[in-house]
């Protein structure tokens, strides 16, 4: 990879990771009302960064994004999990495909969805010492991935039909 690419991709991250960081901030929200925790959109902009970047690139927009979202909301208390769990969902995804919707990026929403869900269930039960107490929220948690996915697979669409990929990447071989 040449300087301009790794520039371009430095860049789209910072990018990605102030829109993760916004979308979970300032966005409205909904509380589920465990340890402070709330629903946002944050990760459809994580599947974004994810389907566009090149996996490390990807995981540090998840981790800043949503780490300083966390930090901005005075939950001290979560970024450590969060900064572990968002990137770990990237993992399932692939920007290698021509489009953003493949099958290997529709598997992945499921499995982002399981890790993120089951992520936060273990941080609040580690947190709370408590693996009881996290169950409570649980329900409306599994919200987030599906209403996150929904709209995460009408934006790929869109953008394959745009050919977005293309023309952010014009020219460059990742």
């Amino acid at each position: 990879m040449n300087t301009n690419n790794k520039i371009k991709n430095i860049v789209i991250t910072a990018f990605f990771a102030g829109i993760i960081c916004t979308a979970i901030n300032f966005i409205p929200r909904i509380p589920t009302g465990f340890n402070g925790g709330y629903i946002h959109l944050g990760d459809t902009f994580i599947y974004l960064a994810a389907v566009l970047l090149p996996t490390p690139y990807a995981m540090l927009a998840a981790g800043i994004g949503a780490g300083l979202a966390d930090t901005l909301a005075g939950g001290m208390l979560w970024v450590i999990p969060t900064i572990i769990i968002k990137p770990t969902m990237v993992l399932f995804f692939t920007s290698k495909s021509d489009k953003l919707l493949c099958k290997r990026n529709s598997i992945a929403l499921v499995l982002a969805g399981f890790i993120g869900c089951f992520g936060y269930y273990l941080a609040g039960a580690i947190i709370s010492w408590n693996f009881i107490a996290p169950l409570a929220s649980l329900y409306l948690e599994i919200i987030q991935p599906i209403v996150n996915s929904i709209i995460f697979i009408l934006v790929a669409y869109a953008f394959d039909k745009l050919k977005i990929k293309e023309r952010i990447f014009e020219g460059i071989k990742q």
